[in-house]
């Protein structure tokens, strides 16, 4: 019979590090406390749809202005979705 494991994966060092660093802050706490809500979920998906449509629309048009400027725009769309503010 095999023991488990006692070793992290390497996968789970960045969040364990973030979650170090980040362990006494309020703002922390309330973002994972945020992140857990059902509205979030939603907006994450509203977000990973406006992603979706700029890589559609990047298909259309790839230069490089294409690319800054859809890039640019998809970004704002999910931080005004994501902020709670």
């Amino acid at each position: 019979m095999r023991r488990p494991s006692t070793r992290t994966p390497l996968s789970e060092w960045p969040r364990r590090a973030l979650d170090w660093l980040c362990a006494g802050r309020s703002d922390y706490r309330s973002f994972q406390e945020r992140k857990r809500s059902h509205i979030y979920r939603h907006h994450r998906a509203y977000c990973l749809y406006a992603w979706v449509g700029a890589a559609g629309l990047l298909l259309v048009c790839g230069g490089l202005g294409c690319l800054v400027t859809i890039g640019l725009v998809a970004t704002l769309i999910c931080f005004m979705l994501l902020d709670e503010d």
